[in-house]
């Protein structure tokens, strides 16, 4: 009740909310327009009510004033009470300078209310231009209100129903319920790009369930609840039967969520547009329906079109028309996580980070998007390489959300309760599980080669994967989280190591990275996935000397933020997010700026 009436959604469950928000419908548990928007039409249809009984007032004083002007303190005062967040504030600006319209007897412009409300807030709160609560609300206030012209635009009254006598009551009906269903679809329309920009995610179940959830919180949930509230201030004892009442249309709420929530079109995952392609799917919104049909209309139309197919065509062989190898290292702080996309579609995570307090999901926050801004919506193999929290720890998210098929790790096994939390996700989602080593038969994955390295057969343990994907004339090895005695088993085994790529093992730490083992791999770009101001003090100065003397060129993912590797078998490109850094080594070793 709290979260519906005041917006305080600390009693609200990870998983509600999750279902809220799968339902299309996570705004009625923010203070927004209609909450205030209620309070005030509440206030003012009460005072008019109430004051119209009095002869003397109706003749002493303009009662559509009076009721306007209490019902604006009415929204001031609970615009503050629920906290002043930008939803609020704007539909609080905006009702006022309607409200204002009607004190002065001007003509009301939503428009112009909107545009104020915008301007008011960014001179207020700078910074807030770029929220996304800011941005969400405005959008799709805006396109409500001129979609819902645009029908009335589109589907006039006939001219013999311009008379109240010549109405018909069920066309009247008929168009009050397409424009009640128009509203949550319009909203989705203009929030739609930008949603998916942001979270990758999109809820279909909005259609159904707003015409439905809304009223229901809107004109029940809501004064319900400002009204116990009130009592509970002023008379205790009047409130106790209205929390009766409440109970039952809460729990109704929240089973309509949940049935909403788990319709096969709820929270459909959709890949991660950028801002051109946002910008690009806004021009073909507006180009089709605000333009009129004329040829040049026609023209922009059919270049906006061209525009986002050429750019699907990109993607399309991004995904699906690759011939390069590309490896991706994250920048999750203290941990591992990499990304690799094979020639052709399938793909690879090697790890998914992770934090120990597990208050930062490197899954949610790091891994998910970046896939979803890569276009991929399905991950083919996950591999754990080590079973240590900064390895597995986001790798849950993604094994919810992306359909692996296979789960590959090593023979030991966590021994934390998060470690359990995946296993019993794994176990849910059917994914097939394999535990590798090194007497496994190397496999080739869309012309790669992956063989494994450690561990050997029948180690048990924490025993760390190692990993060495070769393309062409390049190879590039996945150290996991080996030590000096792995290292030394390694070396023993004959394996062959060299390679021009090194994830260093236990990210740079002195019990790993040996001068032995450097010489074996040969590496000449060494990745350091690691995170700033660790705690640990890594990567140690010590190793870095290591590499550098062997001629390597060192990346880390806490200066050079991601790291990109591409290779078409014959040399290695790089480039780094965060500081540009490029460059590209030949299959011969050579290095080439």
């Amino acid at each position: 009740m709290k979260a519906l009436v005041v917006g305080d959604m600390g009693g609200i469950s990870r998983a509600a909310r999750a279902e809220f928000t799968a339902a299309g419908v996570n705004h009625v548990l923010s203070i927004s327009g209609l909450h205030v928007g209620m309070l005030g039409l509440a206030v003012f249809w009460l005072i008019r009510f109430g004051c119209s009984f009095s002869s003397a007032l109706l003749l002493r004083w303009n009662l559509l004033k009076v009721a306007t002007f209490f019902s604006f303190l009415a929204v001031l005062f609970y615009t503050a009470l629920a906290g002043a967040a930008v939803p609020t504030v704007r539909s609080a600006i905006m009702i006022g300078v309607y409200e204002l319209a009607v004190l002065l007897d001007r003509e009301e412009e939503v428009f112009a209310s909107l545009a104020l409300a915008a301007l008011l807030i960014a001179l207020v709160w700078p910074g807030v231009i770029t929220d996304i609560s800011f941005q969400l609300s405005f959008l799709a206030v805006l396109f409500i209100v001129w979609g819902l012209l645009k029908v009335r635009e589109w589907f006039p009254p006939r001219r013999r129903e311009e008379l109240p006598q010549e109405r018909s009551r069920l066309r009247q009906w008929a168009r009050q319920a397409g424009m009640h269903v128009a509203v949550p679809v319009l909203a989705t329309i203009g929030t739609g790009p930008l949603i998916a920009h942001y979270f990758g995610h999109l809820s279909l179940a909005g259609f159904v369930a707003n015409p439905v959830i809304v009223p229901l919180v809107g004109f029940a949930v809501v004064p319900l609840g400002l009204v116990i509230g009130l009592f509970s201030l002023v008379a205790p004892p009047l409130a106790l039967p209205l929390v009766w009442l409440a109970e039952p249309l809460l729990s109704l709420t929240f089973a309509m969520v949940r049935f909403f929530s788990r319709l096969p079109f709820a929270n459909i995952a959709v890949p991660v547009p950028n801002l051109a392609e946002v910008a690009g799917l806004y021009l073909l919104i507006l180009t089709a329906l605000l333009l009129r049909r004329t040829r040049y209309s026609a023209i922009v139309l059919a270049a906006v079109v061209l525009g986002l197919a050429a750019d699907g065509a990109y993607w399309w062989r991004e995904r699906y028309g690759r011939k390069e190898l590309r490896i991706t290292h994250l920048s999750v702080g203290h941990g591992d996580a990499a990304v690799v996309e094979f020639p052709g579609s399938r793909v690879l995570l090697v790890d998914a980070g992770g934090s120990a307090t597990g208050e930062f999901d490197t899954g949610e926050m790091v891994v998910a998007p970046f896939l979803r801004t890569r276009k991929i919506l399905r991950v083919d193999y996950l591999a754990v390489a080590h079973p240590r929290v900064d390895h597995y720890g986001g790798m849950r998210v993604v094994l919810e959300q992306f359909s692996p098929s296979e789960l590959w790790s090593g023979p030991g096994k966590g021994r934390t309760a998060r470690y359990q939390d995946l296993e019993d996700a794994a176990e849910r989602s059917g994914v097939s599980r394999v535990s590798l080593s090194s007497s496994d038969p190397c496999r080739s994955v869309d012309g790669v080669k992956l063989c494994v390295l450690h561990p050997g057969p029948g180690r048990t343990g924490e025993a760390s994967l190692v990993l060495r994907l070769t393309f062409g004339r390049l190879s590039v090895l996945f150290a996991g989280d080996i030590e000096r005695d792995d290292e030394r088993r390694i070396a023993e085994s004959r394996a062959e190591l060299s390679s021009a790529v090194l994830k260093v093992p236990r990210h740079g730490s002195l019990t790993s990275s040996t001068e032995e083992f450097i010489g074996r791999v040969k590496p000449k770009l060494a990745v350091f996935s690691v995170g700033r101001r660790n705690p640990f003090g890594l990567p140690r100065e010590e190793v870095l000397g290591r590499y550098h003397e062997a001629g390597a060129e060192i990346l880390r993912t806490d200066q050079d933020g991601a790291i990109t590797i591409e290779t078409d078998g014959e040399r290695v490109r790089y480039r780094t997010h965060k500081t540009g850094k490029r460059g590209s080594v030949r299959a011969d070793s050579r290095r080439v700026d």
